[in-house]
């Protein structure tokens, strides 16, 4: 914050800290130019960390792209098609050039993850893609070649992929639903830490000298008699006695992702037209005995036609995405009904004895991706899915937004390469891109591992502190090299013998949890973060330095008084104080994180989830003989005290009897709990009834 304060003039000034604007300040930081990057809330704060945690090569986007070339519009216009297909492929390879980077160069914050493509129909009608010929897909192999032929693009960096027997997928997925299965086709991703990696980026680029900040608000850009931006006047969020401070810079770059339109219109006016097609994300966080901790799986055939991902992620299930048309907010808050929609998606390819219930949902977030249009391109006619540079003729003004986690070091290489090639005084200063090379911090050499980094680095760090290994494991993959840093913040005191002797006991920053889940984050890592990691308030360290929220928002809360007390040490902060960071930390945590207990306010309470909605029926089956009929939802109704009238009584069961056979089976009561507009205040009552059962008590308790 001092050198931002100084008068000193930064050839470029980056607004923005996610991925993007981070990985701008690291591209034209190593290229000789003083940089200054500010931050409104804290890095990854956004999108960058509510991502599907996958750094994947654009399989999806080449498949369409093939698709549609070899589609019979191909015909009418080749060139077109043609030159589709090549920027399409542009895309992809350069893709590929990324996710290896990301995976050779950072293997402390990265990892290959098997992704599982269960196919239980020779023949799949609707066709994916809605491409007739690749409902063949199963039978031909096309799939298998596919794969094979995506191996090849990327060459053969990642792990072969190959094909499992239903077999075997039973034996490596018991989760999946393998009787039905013909076979699975088994490709791999990159996997990430999304938050910490964009950390990494940020602190990597302030080791190289750039003066990067978060809580730093741009509240107005500074413009020169020629109405040129030449920087902006800046608050210190961090400091609540702080005034404005004016930051000078040759050149301004916005990087703001979804919200790039409001940065705009600090430049531009309220009226600036909009630019960006805001998506929206939801993800859930399923306990671990959802997934297998080697491998995950994809369902492209949805239905809503996208992909979702179920993986392994920081040793519990990660479910994701929706993709939905949204406005940009910061802190959007998780849409009940998104949740549901993943659980009833995500039980389609699963055992029949597992049934993923509401209950089970640990944690849930919702993430805005953008899609974005250039206003200064001649041709406005659609959107990039690449990512997208655009200079304002006038103020001078830069934004790059779009792309994908996988391309940010390509999209900070391209928006500084065309804003040097635009500044002819940045020119003669600027060297060449250095970032494909130069692999972010955690990989170098420490004190405690002078060989730098390498594969038995946990087991290492486990030996030198008697550490378990766990904990070991969770340092390494967050830390790198600078483990060792790590655990000089702990307070040695605190340390103790385990019982059964094979290593010390560092105390876990919710120690109610270890024993049973296992969560590795330690006590000193609030102190870490706060000393060495730029963390300001207790969701930073909650939400992004740990990842606790994002696995238990449950466990993050009951942890937060041990969070405020050690930042309150740390910071010096008053007890005032500190009950204001406590109180405005729950309503962080409330507003972005969901949990197990569902928020029905604003749902549009169309669909619930299959598992509970069975427990409802089986509630109501007094008899248990697997049906219901109009004298057996009587006696329920009397049992379970919700009031029917007959009137109401008789509707519903015309409602769920479909088959008009005196009978509702499950299925049926399934279709119409979901369906029914008519009938919900009829569910309310059946819902509330049930719910005073001891059943669903526990279940509140």
């Amino acid at each position: 914050m001092k050198r931002l304060q100084s008068d000193d003039e930064f050839d470029i000034l980056v607004v923005g800290g996610g991925s993007t604007g981070a990985g701008v300040a690291l591209e034209a930081q190593l290229r000789g130019l003083k940089v200054a990057c500010v931050e409104q809330e804290d890095f990854a704060s956004g999108t960058s960390s509510k991502s599907t945690k996958l750094l994947w090569a654009g399989s999806r986007y080449l498949v369409k792209g093939l698709v549609k070339f070899f589609s019979p519009s191909t015909l009418t216009s080749p060139g077109a098609a043609w030159n589709e297909l090549m920027g399409t492929w542009h895309m992809v390879m350069g893709c590929f050039t990324e996710r290896t980077y990301m995976l050779t160069m950072n293997p402390h914050i990265t990892n290959w993850v098997p992704i599982a493509v269960p196919l239980d129909k020779w023949i799949i009608w609707p066709p994916p893609f809605d491409y007739p010929p690749a409902a063949l897909g199963p039978c031909t192999g096309l799939f298998v070649i596919f794969f094979k032929f995506y191996d090849f693009l990327g060459k053969y960096v990642a792990p072969s992929s190959y094909v499992m027997s239903s077999e075997r997928a039973r034996a490596d997925f018991p989760q999946m639903d393998g009787k039905r299965m013909k076979y699975v086709s088994v490709f791999y991703e990159g996997e990430h830490n999304d938050a910490r990696t964009n950390l990494c980026i940020a602190f990597t680029a302030a080791m190289h000298g750039a003066a990067i900040a978060n809580y730093a608000k741009v509240e107005r850009i500074l413009f020169d008699d020629k109405g040129v931006a030449r920087g902006a006047e800046v608050l210190d969020q961090a400091n609540p006695e702080a005034t404005p401070f004016s930051i000078k810079a040759k050149k301004v770059i916005y990087c703001g992702g979804p919200f790039t339109d409001g940065l705009r219109q600090l430049s531009e006016g309220k009226d600036v037209k909009p630019m960006v097609n805001a998506s929206g994300g939801t993800h859930i966080v399923l306990p671990p005995y959802y997934c297998p901790r080697h491998i995950g799986m994809v369902d492209m055939m949805t239905s809503r036609g996208s992909f979702l991902f179920f993986l392994p992620w920081e040793g519990y299930t990660l479910v994701g995405t929706t993709d939905v048309k949204t406005q940009p907010d910061l802190h959007h808050e998780v849409p009940e009904d998104e949740i549901q929609y993943l659980i009833n998606e995500c039980e389609k390819y699963l055992s029949k004895n597992l049934r993923v219930r509401r209950r089970d949902v640990m944690s849930a977030w919702y993430g805005i991706r953008p899609l974005c249009g250039d206003p200064n391109a001649k041709d406005q006619s659609s959107a990039s899915r690449d990512h997208v540079v655009s200079h304002h003729p006038t103020n001078g003004i830069t934004f790059v937004s779009g792309g994908k986690w996988t391309t940010w070091r390509e999209m900070a290489e391209d928006g500084v390469e065309q804003v040097i090639e635009r500044h002819p005084e940045l020119k003669k200063k600027a060297g060449p891109s250095k970032t494909l090379e130069t692999p972010l911090l955690g990989t170098g050499r420490s004190d405690e591992f002078p060989e730098g980094y390498n594969e038995n680095l946990a087991v290492q760090l486990s030996q030198k502190y008697d550490l378990a290994f766990d904990v070991a494991q969770h340092l390494v993959r967050n830390y790198g090299t600078r483990a060792g840093q790590v655990l000089d913040c702990v307070d040695m005191e605190t340390v103790k013998g385990s019982r059964s002797g094979l290593y010390k006991h560092y105390r876990r920053l919710y120690e109610g949890a270890a024993a049973t889940t296992g969560y590795p984050y330690l006590e000193a890592e609030v102190r870490y973060a706060v000393t060495q990691e730029y963390a300001v308030t207790p969701a930073d360290v909650l939400a992004r330095r740990t990842r606790l929220a994002f696995l238990n928002s449950t466990a993050a809360r009951l942890c937060l008084p041990r969070v405020v007390e050690i930042m309150a040490e740390c910071h010096g902060w008053s007890p005032e104080r500190a009950l204001l960071e406590h109180e405005q930390a729950e309503q962080v945590l409330a507003r972005d994180f969901a949990g197990p207990v569902p928020n029905k306010q604003g749902a549009k309470l169309r669909t619930a989830c299959t598992a509970d909605v069975k427990d409802v029926f089986d509630s109501i089956d007094v008899e248990k003989k697997g049906t219901l009929t109009k004298a057996g939802i009587s006696k329920a109704a009397a049992e379970l005290g919700f009031p029917l009238s007959q009137t109401e009584l008789q509707k519903a069961v015309n409602e769920m009897d479909t088959d008009k056979n005196g009978e509702v089976h499950f299925p049926e009561f399934l279709a119409w709990w979901n369906s029914s507009d008519q009938s919900k205040d009829v569910q309310r009552k059946i819902f509330m009834g049930t719910r005073r059962g001891s059943r669903w008590k526990t279940v509140e308790e």
